[in-house]
C-alpha cells in the first residue's frame, strides 16, 4: 500500500520538512518534496544548468544526509512571493515544456552549520504549485533549490 502524499499548508513547513528530512536520512521523504523536473543548482559539481530531475538530484541528497550526520544547524527564514525576479537578477525557471511560472513562490533561508567551525550557507527554495484535476486539491513542492556558501 502506498504511503499517502503530505499535503503542508505553507511554504515554511515545506522548507522546514526538507531540513527535518535530511536530518532523519529520509531520501525517499526528500523525493515527494521535489517536483519531478526540479533542478537543484550546489556549490559542488559547479553544473551552470544544475542538477535536473530526481535521477540526478538524489545522489546529491544522499551526500548531503551523510554531510549533514555530525552537523548541528541554525535555519533562519524569510518568505516571499517571487514577482520580482528580475529585480533580484534571478533567472526565471522554465517547466519541461518551456513555459516561465509567474506563480512561484520563494523562501530564503540563511543556514549556519557549526560543528568545530562555523559554515554558513544560503538556501533558495522556489516552491510550486500544481492542481490535480481528480482531487481538486493543490499541492506545492519544491520546483528549484539554489545552495550557496557564504
Amino acid at each position: 500500500m502506498p504511503k499517502p502524499k503530505k499535503k503542508f499548508p505553507n511554504n515554511n513547513e515545506i522548507v522546514a520538512e526538507y531540513f527535518r528530512l535530511i536530518q532523519s536520512k529520509d531520501v525517499e521523504g526528500l523525493k515527494d518534496l521535489f517536483w519531478s523536473d526540479a533542478i537543484v543548482f550546489e556549490p559542488f559539481s559547479k553544473l551552470e544548468k544544475g542538477l535536473r530531475g530526481w535521477s540526478q538530484i538524489e545522489p546529491f541528497m544522499k551526500v548531503a544526509i551523510m554531510a549533514n550526520e555530525s552537523l548541528s544547524y541554525r535555519i533562519a527564514l524569510e518568505e516571499f512571493e517571487d514577482k520580482d525576479k528580475k529585480n533580484n537578477n534571478i533567472k526565471n525557471i522554465q517547466d519541461s515544456k518551456g513555459n516561465n511560472n509567474t506563480n512561484n513562490e520563494v523562501v530564503k533561508s540563511l543556514v549556519t552549520f557549526q560543528k568545530d567551525d562555523i559554515v554558513k550557507a544560503k538556501f533558495r527554495f522556489e516552491l510550486s504549485k500544481s492542481v490535480n484535476s481528480t482531487s481538486n486539491s493543490d499541492q506545492k513542492k519544491i520546483k528549484s533549490l539554489r545552495i550557496e556558501f557564504i
